[in-house]
């Protein structure tokens, strides 16, 4: 009887001391991944994930700490468990902190290089436009100073001026309305554009009917 005794309280020793040594082992290992977050570079992305995927199953075998219950150490072990859990919640929000500042910069960075397209494409449009100026006014002054010469466009035209001389025939109407408007500066009296009664162009004039 008192062997069966003495043995039941033996085992019951034995199993105590090894929930005891279970519940340090991992008390143990709490307090050390609590200093490695201490030591982490909190604004180094790798460093907290590596962090967390090195405590992934040191915060699954917290998830049930109560099989310690009757240890010495479960006092101490549950409140690094709430320290633990704070800090990989933590470490959550700064690996997301840090994805959406890298999103920011990203947009930031994707604002900034469409701007400056649309800077360099004004820039071009700007340089174009005066090339284009350039060669209208080049043309203006071609067909300024030849406005009183013959420029053949139709053998058939026997548009003749006041002066008798063949009457310049231009291809389109803008082209005449741009040298009339040119001349009429120049002359002092206005122009006007007509179509060419034979068809095939049209031709200035100061006769207002």
């Amino acid at each position: 009887m008192f062997s069966f005794i003495r043995k039941f309280f033996e085992n019951r020793r034995k199993r105590a001391a090894e929930r005891d040594r279970l519940c340090q082992d991992l008390l143990h290992r709490v307090s050390k991944a609590l200093s490695d977050y201490i030591g982490v570079d909190k604004d180094n992305k790798e460093c907290i994930q590596k962090w967390r995927g090195d405590n992934g199953n040191l915060l699954s075998e917290l998830s049930n700490i109560r099989r310690f219950k009757w240890s010495s150490f479960y006092g101490t072990l549950k409140q690094q468990k709430e320290k633990f859990d704070e800090f990989y919640r933590r470490s959550y929000e700064r690996i997301q902190s840090i994805y959406a500042r890298e999103r920011q910069k990203q947009e930031e960075s994707k604002l900034v290089s469409k701007m400056l397209k649309q800077l360099v494409s004004k820039q071009k449009d700007q340089k174009f436009k005066v090339i284009e100026s350039k060669d209208l006014n080049r043309k203006l002054g071609v067909l300024t100073s030849h406005c009183d010469d013959v420029i053949p466009f139709d053998e058939n035209c026997p548009c003749c001026g006041k002066d008798g001389r063949k009457k310049t025939l231009y291809s389109t109407e803008a082209e005449a309305l741009i040298v009339a408007e040119q001349c009429s500066k120049e002359r002092g009296y206005p122009l006007r554009v007509y179509p060419c009664p034979y068809g095939g162009g049209f031709h200035i004039t100061s006769n207002p009917n």
